[in-house]
């Protein structure tokens, strides 16, 4: 028995899926053993690249961060500098004041979350801290009154103003003032209360000089705040100061920075006929097209893999993996849209 153990363990070989060789099998050739670790690296580099989906979900969701974690298929799995410089590279695909869309190519998860995360709570902007109220009869509370008024992005340049001390009072070289004196006469029916009644007042003679031609504002005057009918006033004042959105979201430049990853569709195997039609008709995106064949007849092809929304209606309503079809997203390929709330341009972002 021994003997025969040492025999079966001999070459190492246990054949493919785990299986003992055979007995009497022929150890395998070098060539194999070198096309099997070929096809190995190879799968293991798709696996950290695609993210593969089925009709159950995500089938490899993580990637592998350990350097040594495919060391026995001989891949070397360790971040390069120079590799990252070679493949990293950004695409815009639509630049506007308020919105910028682009494609970030060759980056890992953890970078690509830190720019999102960047835009919401690390970029300086302009917003109101403080309102001393003096007069309110309307129907809105002080204390929601002041959140309103706190939420109106204020267009300002944050660079022009220094930090404020947490515990110190509001100077001109730290802040900002405006005043909201709004009344409702006798005889009028209401009084819409809006962003663009707010009016700046400078702290400082140097401060009426320096911002006179630019002078702080709201990003719109149209953003309603109150209401008021006959009688009822609001007055009051506002100081506003430089934060980030991490202390509140007053002060987030972006209202969505989000991402997702690019599709990657695949058709290894030619759909046509019928099932093309089918394929084309399931997908409420119209990611697929129909185009004529080389051998004659239709088939399906991906036309916009971009616009796919990964709704899985291509392995559900048609049987894509009985066909072939393999739908994943490319793991190092974001696609990033910012939308500024407009103290700061987009593109600036």
């Amino acid at each position: 028995g021994r003997e025969a153990m040492k025999r079966k363990g001999d070459s190492g070989y246990t054949g493919e899926a785990g299986k003992a060789r055979p007995a009497g099998a022929k150890p395998p050739r070098k060539e194999e053993v070198d096309a099997s670790g070929a096809v190995a690296s190879r799968r293991a580099r798709e696996e950290q690249q695609l993210l593969r989906l089925t009709t159950e979900g995500p089938a490899n969701a993580d990637s592998k961060d350990f350097c040594g974690a495919f060391a026995a298929l001989g891949l070397d799995n360790s971040w390069d500098f120079a590799a990252f410089k070679k493949g990293f590279k950004i695409e815009i695909t639509k630049l506007t004041d308020e919105i910028v869309e682009f494609d970030m190519l060759g980056i890992d998860p953890p970078l690509a979350n830190a720019f999102r995360r960047i835009l919401i709570a690390e970029v300086p902007t302009v917003a109101i801290s403080r309102v001393t109220m003096y007069q309110n009869t309307g129907v809105i509370h002080d204390e929601n009154l002041s959140h309103r008024l706190g939420l109106v992005p204020i267009k300002f340049e944050p660079e022009l103003l220094e930090w404020k001390p947490s515990e110190a009072d509001f100077t001109a070289e730290d802040s900002l003032m405006f005043e909201l004196h709004v009344d409702c006469p006798q005889g009028h029916d209401r009084v819409s209360v809006y962003s663009g009644d707010l009016r700046w007042k400078p702290l400082s003679e140097a401060q009426e000089k320096a911002y006179k031609d630019d002078p702080p504002r709201p990003v719109d005057d149209k953003i309603l705040l109150a209401q008021l009918k006959p009688g009822q006033e609001i007055e009051c004042e506002l100081y506003c100061e430089k934060g980030i959105g991490k202390d509140h979201a007053k002060w987030s430049p972006v209202c969505t920075a989000f991402y997702r990853l690019m599709p990657d569709i695949r058709l290894p195997k030619d759909i046509t006929g019928q099932d093309a039609e089918d394929l084309k008709k399931c997908c409420p995106m119209g990611v697929f097209d129909i185009e004529d064949a080389p051998s004659g007849g239709k088939r399906a092809v991906v036309a916009n893999a971009r616009q796919c929304s990964t709704c899985r209606e291509c392995l559900e309503t048609f049987p894509g993996q009985e066909k072939g079809l393999v739908l994943g997203k490319k793991k190092t390929h974001y696609l990033f849209s910012i939308e500024s709330v407009g103290q700061i341009p987009a593109p600036l972002l």
